[in-house]
């Protein structure tokens, strides 16, 4: 088989298990993203044949390698929101700031604690 049609089904492993990860979803209702579920089914397809295939591994690295694309439909929505964004501006810049130093305190306490259990004072205290 020629390298794009091995490239093609490749694609089409990654899409079906993404498929079928969300129709489960949906199907049972599960609180999980379906996509979570379709990256499961892939694990587990890749531990049962013991190796990743070359073309997967190849689509893979590609798609990785492009990701930024992906965030450009999030962008644009965005962009057609900005006026709603510009009324709002100030309690999103709030919001925004003070969940991240919260989330930045609550590490910080939280490696203190852990290093304080682990016996490592140094870095701890």
């Amino acid at each position: 088989m020629r390298l794009a049609g091995q490239l093609f089904l490749a694609f089409l492993v990654l899409v079906a298990c993404d498929t079928a990860g969300r129709l489960i979803s949906w199907w049972l209702g599960l609180p999980v993203p379906g996509t979570v579920i379709g990256i499961l089914f892939l694990l587990g397809g890749l531990v049962a044949i013991r190796r990743v295939p070359e073309a997967v591994g190849r689509v893979a690295d590609f798609l990785l390698a492009h990701l930024n694309f992906l965030y450009i439909p999030a962008g644009v929505g965005v962009m057609s929101y900005a006026a709603l964004f510009a009324e709002d501006l100030w309690p999103i810049l709030v919001a925004l700031f003070a969940s991240t130093f919260l989330a930045m305190l609550a590490a910080g306490y939280a490696f203190m604690a852990v290093a304080r259990l682990t016996g490592n004072r140094e870095r701890g205290e």
